[in-house]
């Protein structure tokens, strides 16, 4: 499988709500840096977690690529992501209610994958604030809290 390969089918197991299929793209020294972590490292597990906690709140989530360039073991592409929040929102800090409003967010995505085809690096990139604003959801719960790493 290629690089572009297998980022395209990474989106489509997130668009599948295939976790299995999607964890087993990911090199076991997998390392996300996103938007919602705060630009921290999340490895696979964390990853896991994330997958379950938005397949719960929005089970309808799809992920479309719009455009993917691949060069050497680099992958980029730009990606237009679509759900509904209708399940609740379970997070380490308590519980945020549905609020049933749909959203439409652009996503940028940069990916690195290993010499055996998996993926060991994504840094992805949205407009947070956007994503609050179109669910409905209070902007302070996700912003960065003070002295947050990004180590």
């Amino acid at each position: 499988m290629t690089s572009k390969e297998t980022v395209t089918k990474y989106w489509r197991t997130w668009s599948e709500h295939n976790i299995d299929d999607m964890l087993a793209l990911l090199a076991p020294d997998f390392i996300s840096r996103s938007s919602l972590s705060q630009g921290c490292a999340a490895g696979k597990e964390m990853i896991a977690k994330g997958f379950n906690m938005f397949d719960k709140a929005l089970p309808d989530l799809k992920e479309e690529v719009i455009s993917i360039i691949a060069e050497g073991d680099m992958v980029v592409c730009e990606v237009i992501e679509t759900a509904t929040f209708t399940g609740a929102m379970e997070l380490p800090e308590g519980v945020i209610a549905p609020t049933n409003r749909a959203y439409k967010l652009p996503v940028a995505s940069f990916f690195r994958i290993n010499p055996e085809g998996l993926i060991v690096e994504q840094h992805t990139y949205w407009d947070t604030a956007d994503w609050e604003r179109q669910i409905g959801i209070d902007s302070k719960l996700f912003a960065p809290s003070p002295g947050t790493s990004k180590s």
